[in-house]
């Protein structure tokens, strides 16, 4: 297992530590509690890594972001049960396996980081930076916030991968292929092929006419998967949403005018400031900043020249008090406009502040407020009812409770569903109707045995709903009587291709030394497909399978071969292999840098492969599978 962990996590490594952690802030992720946990502590140690200890929490820590991601990307949610199917726990372990050999081994060889490293790292990370490309203190405060991350626990992470990056770097400095090898692999990837090539649609046989009973017959028994329905499942669904249980009358004006005391805070605009910085090294280097300012030196200059600060990181931007690192704002927010500060430190060095603009802080009225604290307190309400109809409903079913019972009890809306494949479909292809999110309820009515009923089941609107499976329908072959028109087209359609394709192989065979392709298909009334060169992988407008394509890269110039598709048959004859007689500097230098990468990731793999056994890994197998 171990081994198939490293081969995973070799480029996860290289993509990840080298560099990426110091320049995409997106991996750090957001690390929220999920129910992958299955009862268990989450300090439970589910792997050792010499003197360090991985625990569940750890790679719940990994899981969370990165299932978030595959969600962002494919547009659905990851179903706990396929983390480990899909290879994705594995890969995860591999990684914080591989992060944790790695900070040992930079610990063991004494590598440290500088304070200016971390601030430079901070300061010239893309996800850090507005849309005018400069960095934008705001948007750092937002992320670290939205990642629930202190300044102080994100400098604390850097100081850890910044040497972790800086070692891979070392091992892998001066890794690169010979120009020869990039050039003959430039010319292998983009050699183009020009064949002659006939094309026999199948769609153009025309006289193919109607099998007999017997071969209808034989056909629909040797083909049962064309015509086997899905497994159909009949379910009763009762469901209730926020909505349901909205009150539509006036909340009294007492109620709302206490909500807008208590949250007061919510409906004020706070004070937002301008700031600047001088960012020095050490206190020395502040005071000589602070002292020159003073002296009358222009404030950018100082900031840029003496102190070597990149120009993007002197204007802070507008920012709220708590957009800032309180040993900032503290001082920010209580100087006058234009005054210098006295140097302060934080944990990124030693700054010297100036508030150029003040933008006052404002506070909505109660009337100007009122709509929306009414509005917030009926759906909390509604959602405060939903969720203890929601506890007592799902113990009286836990209880044994019938769902009809229940649901008559608690008000529950309910629909029956006669029978629904998988995808929402009935078995006349239209789709069902239900009262919630669709994917929510067929998940579960597909994860449900028949004659059982589910628990209450919260979707992500805030609704929740229960399931009872009436009848499961398995999949079936339906009788021939009943698809008799579709495997009647489908057999036309086997022989159709079965024609052309017999077709395309007494072409390839008229074709010999002294009649080509091109005569041998004149003297058949044929036509040419338009001659195009052919790329080894599938490009924009290329015509022809990648099946053809295939065999015609695989040939001599000359030979003959023969393919099909679904709908069509081609006989080909390969007259010219292109190859490129230039190189352009920027194709051989991208495809250099990107095998150049692929060594790196192998060699870096190998080394974490190494480190283990300096510090030995054991995975705990069966707590890995209790927790996850």
């Amino acid at each position: 297992m171990m081994q198939w962990i490293r081969g995973r996590a070799g480029s996860i490594v290289v993509k990840v530590l080298f560099g990426l952690l110091i320049l995409s802030f997106g991996f750090w992720g957001i690390y929220t509690r999920s129910d992958y946990y299955q009862g268990h502590s989450p300090d439970t140690v589910i792997a050792t890594v010499g003197s360090q200890s991985i625990r569940a929490e750890d790679l719940q820590a990994a899981l969370v972001p990165a299932l978030e991601r595959l969600r962002a990307q494919f547009g659905t949610a990851i179903d706990p049960s396929q983390v480990k199917q899909l290879g994705i726990l594995e890969t995860l372990l591999g990684q914080l396996i591989d992060r944790s050999l790695l900070d040992q081994e930079t610990a063991r060889l004494g590598l440290d980081v500088s304070d200016a490293e971390v601030r430079d790292a901070i300061y010239s990370n893309p996800a850090f930076r507005g849309a005018d490309g400069k960095f934008d203190r705001q948007l750092f405060a937002g992320l670290l916030s939205a990642n629930r991350l202190s300044e102080d626990q994100l400098v604390a992470r850097l100081r850890q991968e910044i040497p972790r990056s800086d070692m891979l770097q070392a091992i892998t400095a001066g890794i690169g292929l010979p120009r020869p090898v990039v050039e003959a692999l430039y010319r292998y990837r983009n050699e183009k092929r020009l064949a002659d090539i006939v094309a026999f649609p199948a769609a153009s046989v025309t006289d193919i006419g109607a099998p007999s009973e017997t071969d209808l017959d034989k056909f629909y028994k040797d083909h049962p998967d064309l015509f086997r329905a899905p497994e159909y499942r009949g379910f009763t669904v009762a469901s209730l949403s926020p909505a349901d249980l909205e009150h539509n009358g006036a909340i009294a004006e007492d109620k709302l005018r206490k909500e807008y005391t208590e949250r007061k805070d919510d409906f004020e605009t706070p004070e937002r400031r301008d700031i600047q910085q001088i960012l020095a090294p050490s206190e020395d280097k502040a005071n000589e900043a602070a002292a020159a300012v003073a002296s009358g030196e222009d404030w950018t200059e100082v900031a840029t020249t003496m102190e070597g600060q990149d120009p993007d990181t002197v204007d802070l931007g507008l920012l709220s008090r708590k957009d800032i690192p309180h040993e900032l704002g503290d001082v920010a927010f209580e100087l006058p406009l234009n005054q210098v500060s006295q140097p302060v430190k934080s944990p990124l060095g030693w700054h010297i502040l100036r508030v150029v603009k003040i933008e006052p802080g404002a506070t909505q009225s109660f009337e100007e407020a009122k709509p929306k604290i009414e509005a917030a307190l009926k759906q909390q309400d509604a959602a405060d009812r939903l969720d203890k109809i929601g506890n007592e409903a799902d113990d009286a079913l836990a209880g044994g409770a019938a769902l009809a019972d229940v649901a008559a009890k608690y008000q529950l809306k309910t629909a029956t569903i006669a029978a629904s494949d998988e995808g929402g479909h009935d078995p006349q292809g239209k789709a069902i109707t239900l009262p919630v999110v669709p994917p929510d309820i067929l998940k579960t009515v597909f994860a449900t045995s028949q004659g059982d009923t589910s628990r209450i089941i919260d979707t992500d609107d805030g609704s929740i709903f229960a399931v009872h499976v009436d009848k499961v329908s398995p999949p079936q072959v339906r009788p021939l009587a009943e698809v008799k028109d579709q495997a009647i087209a489908a057999w036309q359609a086997e022989q159709k291709r079965a024609r052309v394709k017999k077709d395309a192989e007494a072409l390839a065979a008229a074709v010999n030394p002294g009649v080509r392709l091109a005569q041998a298909a004149g003297d058949q009334g044929l036509a040419l497909m338009p001659a195009a060169p052919l790329s080894r992988d599938a490009e924009k407008g290329q015509s022809v399978p990648p099946a053809l394509v295939a065999k015609l890269f695989a040939a001599k110039q000359g030979d003959v071969v023969t393919a099909s598709d679904d709908t069509t048959a081609y006989t080909a004859q390969l007259k010219e292999i292109q190859s490129p007689e230039t190189i352009p500097d920027a194709a051989a230098q991208g495809l250099s840098d990107q095998l150049a990468g692929d060594a790196r990731a192998g060699i870096i793999g190998e080394f974490t492969k190494l480190l283990g056994k300096r510090y030995p890994v054991e995975i705990k197998r069966d707590a890995l599978d209790r927790m996850f």
